[in-house]
């Protein structure tokens, strides 16, 4: 069984420390996501690395989970698999943008705890489709065009009355 994930933590201590944190986190805790969600029952996973000692404090970080969305062709519950990658450049002020790496996006420290929540729930929005489809023929109009195209390529084929003619 994974490790559960906390929801805050300060992260220019576990930078300092270069701590990696791994585990799971449900996904009923992330409400913005929650609400593009047919069903937010399961979890995701996280690793989440901070590090420090190449002139700058770093996360960088991968999340990924199996998210039960609603397919925009049939309008059903379909799961869909997705998953990202950040890394960030972490600063406790605006003048040490120069600091950040051009690879990592800068996220400023406010306060002594910053919210795991929050930065896996973003990666997360970030990962779903625009619109989330089943990848075959999901609804009766589709399976029913498939077939109407299947059977106009069949008529279409110069050597289709030869079938007609075959003898067995």
């Amino acid at each position: 069984m994974s490790k559960q994930l906390p929801e805050t933590t300060n992260f220019l201590k576990q930078a300092e420390r270069n701590v990696t944190l791994e585990g799971v986190m449900p996904l009923v805790k992330l409400e913005r996501l929650s609400e593009v969600l047919s069903d937010n029952s399961g979890e995701l996973f996280a690793k989440l690395q901070f590090t420090s000692g190449t002139g700058y404090l770093g996360l960088h970080g991968e999340v990924e989970a199996s998210l039960e969305l609603i397919c925009q062709r049939c309008m059903q519950p379909m799961k869909h698999a997705v998953s990202g990658q950040f890394k960030f450049g972490l600063m406790t002020d605006e003048k040490y943008i120069d600091k950040v790496p051009f690879d990592a996006d800068p996220y400023l420290l406010e306060g002594d705890e910053q919210s795991v929540v929050e930065i896996l729930e973003d990666e997360l929005l970030l990962s779903i489709p625009i619109s989330a489809t089943h990848q075959k023929a999901c609804s009766e109009f589709l399976h029913k065009q498939d077939e109407e195209r299947r059977v106009e390529k069949e008529k279409s084929n110069p050597f289709a009355v030869l079938k007609d003619l075959k003898i067995d």
